[in-house]
């Protein structure tokens, strides 16, 4: 279960996010040139909104230990997941299957409080707080866009570089943001896994590929691609978002 939660904690924290950030909203997100602010924008965008609907693909393979198996590599192509987010309200409804893990998964998530269960299982009770204790991430929703900006903003930090594209956006035309984003991330993926699971990953590098829509900067598409040196984990996860500020309705995590 650990490959299900590093892609469920990844996903629920914006799932726990109320929208509220720090960033000033001066330039219209049309005129907006910094990638960089792109990157920012588009996420805060998301958090404004009172709803919006995320389904996310995951393909390629991992190290077994990596999921609690023995053998050298686990494919997780045909994993896939939905996901359905109210920013506004805190809440967040999941639901992850793949052929590959054996699994079927659904969670529903308020702020912290969060509940699972296998399909036509019982529910477990637990908290997003919980599965990150220990491991030197903070899960604090309300900072997301203000570490983000600082992490950009730093010396040294990698240059995003952005092209018009034609995309799913409403408009019909995104933004495409390219970031060489080195080995953050995927440490920071590495961490959600049992200690000591991830030692022979060793370093990794992620290219992130964000297609936002010129018009209002909400994303369209994100791509995650994660890889070792040796090759033994190459992981990409795409997420699409579409139907926005539609009434929906989650309700709370039994338990």
């Amino acid at each position: 279960m650990g490959i299900v939660a590093a892609l469920s904690v990844a996903i629920l924290l914006l799932g726990a996010a109320n929208g509220v950030g720090p960033l000033a909203r001066v330039t219209p997100p049309d005129q907006v040139t910094d990638p960089r602010e792109m990157l920012t924008r588009s996420l805060q965008a998301t958090l404004d909104a009172s709803s919006v609907h995320l389904e996310a693909s995951v393909s390629g393979h991992v190290p077994a230990a990596l999921a609690g198996r023995e053998g050298p590599a686990m494919t997780l192509d045909g994993t896939h997941a939905t996901l359905d987010l109210r920013p506004q309200d805190a809440r967040s409804h999941l639901h992850v299957t793949s052929r590959a893990l054996a699994i079927d998964l659904e969670a529903l998530n308020l702020w912290d409080k969060l509940a699972s269960r296998q399909q036509g299982g019982l529910w477990a009770s637990g908290s997003v707080a919980g599965l990150v204790a220990g491991k030197g991430i903070d899960a604090n929703p309300l900072t997301l866009v203000d570490r983000l900006r600082g992490w950009l903003a730093a010396p040294g930090a990698p240059v995003p570089a952005t092209t018009d594209v034609s995309c799913a956006a409403p408009s019909g035309r995104c933004r495409q943001v390219r970031l060489a984003a080195g080995p953050t991330p995927g440490d920071l993926l590495l961490r959600l896994f049992a200690s000591g699971s991830a030692a022979a990953v060793g370093p990794t590098t992620t290219d992130v590929v964000l297609q936002t829509d010129e018009m209002t900067l909400r994303p369209a598409r994100l791509v995650f691609d994660v890889r070792n040196a040796d090759g033994s984990l190459a992981l990409t996860v795409t997420l699409d978002a579409s139907v926005w500020d539609a009434p929906s309705v989650i309700p709370d995590p039994p338990g």
